[in-house]
């Protein structure tokens, strides 16, 4: 088990240092100058020039690599090439909104996806399993955005039950900031839960098709009891590697979910900087979006040996 841990961590390490040398080199290799960009389209070249040798870009790049991930590795993004402006508070500010709109969009798509991918699988050979499948199917054809304006067509503009848009801090006003999550979170969540609820039912009837299963059933067990009891948790391996994909795939979606619901999350924080050019602060975002999906699927794998004891055995 220990060793288990151990390698997953290396293996997230290793990701993680490629990952960050990727998201350097891509960005560096951008056209642009961040010198003129700092100092405006009016400056001399003398002026860029003194510009980019005081930040440092007259350097080669694996120096300039190494004292970016160094002070990065320490919480310092550096300064904004626009505003001049350190870097890493806007960015924990954007990521704490961001991590409470995908997590609460993972719990809603999992309320939705478990018990309704069950259901279809166990019923999948009367009409109302059809009428499952087929609303389903209906979810994952929807854009995260056009639920989103639909959303915020219904509820907030003809209902009037909840605000269309705009985040509140949970420490200022708690119903406040209940009720400007729930319609991002709806939004973002029902799609992946449309998308995930198929994997379970595909994952579901597979487990009711093994010998296990049969020989539960042939003592006495119902369905539902059967695999209630034997099959749900040979199911969840399938299902956990999918939702790891997913993560990535909502946290993606954020980006358009915040821009519809005005909500001031990472996604608004990069389409921001990047219509300003503002290069220092796309990268130190792009590499904070690229760690916390590794996170994520780390933390995923982590489970992978809690369900299933296989995997704890490994040398």
């Amino acid at each position: 088990m220990v060793l288990v841990i151990l390698r997953r961590i290396g293996i997230f390490a290793t990701t993680g240092i490629v990952a960050s040398i990727v998201t350097f080199l891509l960005l560096a290799i951008l056209p642009g100058n961040a010198a003129r960009i700092a100092l405006g389209v009016q400056a001399t070249e003398a002026d860029v020039a003194a510009q980019a040798t005081a930040i440092g870009l007259d350097r080669p790049a694996v120096v300039r690599y190494l004292d970016w991930i160094g002070h990065v590795l320490v919480g310092d993004f550096g300064t904004s090439a626009v505003s001049r402006q350190p870097i890493g508070p806007d960015i924990a500010d954007a990521l704490g909104i961001t991590v409470i709109l995908v997590l609460a969009s993972v719990v809603l798509a999992l309320l939705f996806a478990i018990p309704f991918g069950i259901l279809t699988a166990i019923r999948q050979r009367g009409p109302d399993g059809a009428i499952f499948s087929s609303i389903s199917q209906i979810g994952v054809a929807v854009p995260g955005f056009l639920a989103g304006l639909l959303l915020v067509t219904v509820f907030a503009v003809t209902l009037r039950w909840l605000p269309a848009g705009g985040w509140v801090d949970p420490a200022d006003d708690f119903s406040g900031f209940i009720e400007h999550l729930i319609l991002p979170a709806i939004a973002l969540g029902s799609v992946q839960g449309a998308v995930l609820s198929r994997y379970v039912r595909s994952a579901v009837l597979d487990v009711m098709r093994d010998d296990f299963m049969r020989t539960a059933r042939a003592k006495g067990l119902g369905t539902a009891r059967a695999l209630f009891r034997h099959g749900l948790r040979n199911a969840a391996v399938p299902v956990m590697t999918v939702l790891g994909l997913q993560i990535a795939t909502l946290l993606i979606g954020a980006v358009v979910i915040e821009r519809v619901f005005s909500i001031p999350g990472l996604g608004s924080l990069l389409l921001d900087k990047v219509a300003l050019r503002d290069l220092p602060a796309v990268q130190g975002i792009v590499l904070v979006l690229v760690v916390f999906v590794l996170v994520l699927n780390f933390l995923v794998d982590l489970a992978f040996t809690v369900i299933d004891p296989r995997l704890r055995s490994e040398s």
